[in-house]
C-alpha cells in the first residue's frame, strides 16, 4: 500500500507521458517475495521519475508531489502567459515517518554506502541502489537524493544502467552517488 501510495502502478500524472513503475501485490503467504520486491528485486521496476518522487515525498514530509516539467510559460514579450501552482498527489507516509526516513538517508551520505554525495556544507539525504538485471549484465546503479536534508530545494534520482565503466562491480554508491552529488 505505501508503494501505491507514492504513485507505483499508475501512470503518474505529469505533463508528458511517462512507464508505470510496479511493484507486485505479493499475497501474504509468500511474505518473504514482499521483503525482496520492497528492496527493488524481482518483478519490481521503476523509474528515474518515479524514484525521484519517492525521494521528494520524504522531503516533502511524506506528501506526494505532482512533479511538473515547467513552472512557467512566457509570452513573446517576456510576461508570464501561464503559471503553475505546486500541488500534490496525496500523504503517503506521516511527517514522522518521512522525518525518521530522512535522518537514515542522512546517514547513507555522511557515512554509509552514499559517501561520494557529500557536499560541502550542505546536508544531503540519500539512499543508494545496485540492481540486478538478467543473467550476465552487469547491475543498473542507483542513487535517489534531496538537499538539503532540512528546507529541501531539490530531489535528484539518476541511475546508471549496466554499471558504465565500473562494469560487475559496479554499486550505486560507487557509480551514480558521484553523479548526484554534481
Amino acid at each position: 500500500s505505501m508503494a501505491e501510495r507514492m504513485a507505483f502502478n499508475e501512470e503518474i500524472p505529469f505533463d508528458i507521458t511517462n512507464e508505470v513503475s510496479i511493484y507486485p501485490n505479493v499475497p501474504d503467504e509468500e511474505a518473504p517475495l514482499r521483503a525482496y520486491a520492497a528492496i527493488g528485486q524481482g518483478d519490481t521496476a521503476t523509474t528515474p521519475l518515479q524514484m525521484a518522487l519517492v525521494a521528494a515525498t520524504v522531503a516533502n514530509d511524506g506528501v506526494v508531489p505532482r512533479p511538473r516539467l515547467v513552472r512557467q510559460i512566457f509570452d513573446p514579450s517576456g510576461g508570464i502567459a501561464d503559471k503553475f501552482s505546486p500541488t500534490d498527489l496525496g500523504r503517503a507516509m506521516s511527517p514522522e515517518v518521512a522525518r525518521q526516513t530522512t535522518e537514515m538517508m542522512e546517514s547513507v551520505v555522511a557515512e554509509g554506502t552514499g559517501t561520494a554525495a557529500q557536499i560541502p556544507g550542505v546536508s544531503v539525504a540519500g539512499k543508494t541502489g545496485t540492481a540486478q538485471t538478467v543473467e550476465g549484465e552487469n547491475p543498473h546503479t542507483w542513487f535517489i537524493c534531496f538537499a538539503p536534508a532540512i528546507d529541501p530545494k531539490i530531489a535528484v534520482a539518476v541511475i546508471v544502467e549496466n554499471g558504465g565503466a565500473f562494469g560487475s562491480e559496479a554499486t550505486g554508491g560507487a557509480v551514480a552517488a558521484p553523479i548526484a552529488r554534481q
